[in-house]
């Protein structure tokens, strides 16, 4: 048996906000393209070869996933393998109104659906009345208030400047060891063109180019490699004593320092 914790399709990098600080800087880049259904039913075919069971399966977004088009059809395409996951979890700024389409199908299987909604204060109203909408017709909800006091976590963190640090091997593996992703998530494997990173640094910093492309550093699910071979490579990565990523990251997420935590999403 060979399983996941979690797996998530960034289903788009476009977002409606300009949040500063943005650990996946989008406000900074230009977006890609959105994820289509068919590419996601093509990385859905070939993580369901290699993955037995996936506890969470995320529809997410470097950017606002609600402003994706398709949204709805790509939860049609992912609830196909229903039974290979324990829930599908949704991501929402909740600035974005629900489109019916999409308040269909999650009412369809809203047995199997969690949603976060992440509050902002950028517009109470709408905020209020997405949640109330989701609340009333029974779909599992979680809100977390990112703004006024007592933040999740005590707020977001800064990752700093896409710059090497001159780390010793030592510091690389404090902040692998110490990194929320590796303890608590037990990693956040996510991916956008089928190139699964354990985390969004590495991700990010790749594919915008913004640090080197390290091959070792991720399992490309549409190379020749065999489903054993990226079954090995899942497994040596999440055993890794740190990622290249961790040499261009900061090093605070999970911090316990409270001073090293920031007020989430203020706009540029």
């Amino acid at each position: 048996m060979f399983s996941l914790n979690k797996f998530s399709l960034v289903i788009t990098t476009r977002c409606n906000l300009k949040c500063k600080l943005c650990c996946e800087y989008i406000p900074q880049n230009k977006p890609f393209p959105d994820m289509t259904v068919n590419e996601a039913e093509n990385i859905l075919h070939v993580i369901f070869q290699v993955c037995n069971h996936i506890t969470t399966m995320h529809l997410t977004g470097g950017g606002e996933p609600f402003l994706h088009e398709e949204q709805h059809l790509l939860i049609e395409a992912t609830m196909k393998y229903a039974k290979r996951f324990d829930r599908l979890m949704l991501f929402t700024n909740t600035v974005v109104p629900i489109k019916n389409e999409l308040l269909e199908v999650i009412l369809k299987y809203k047995k199997k659906i969690f949603i976060q909604l992440s509050q902002y204060g950028i517009n109470p109203e709408r905020e209020q009345s997405i949640a109330e909408l989701l609340l009333k017709n029974d779909v599992n909800c979680r809100v977390e208030k990112y703004y006024g006091e007592n933040q999740p976590f005590g707020g977001w963190v800064d990752f700093g400047a896409w710059e090497k640090r001159g780390r010793t091997f030592s510091d690389l593996e404090l902040i692998f060891k110490g990194c929320a992703v590796t303890q608590h998530m037990h990693g956040n494997w996510r991916t956008r063109d089928g190139k699964v990173h354990w985390c969004s640094r590495s991700m990010r910093g790749m594919e915008l180019g913004l640090i080197p492309n390290y091959p070792n550093d991720y399992i490309d699910l549409f190379d020749t490699t065999s489903i054993a071979e990226k079954r090995a490579k899942f497994e040596t990565i999440a055993n890794s004593l740190y990622l290249s990523a961790c040499e261009y990251c900061s090093g605070e997420q999970g911090t316990s320092d409270t001073s090293k935590r920031i007020k989430a999403a203020e706009q540029e």
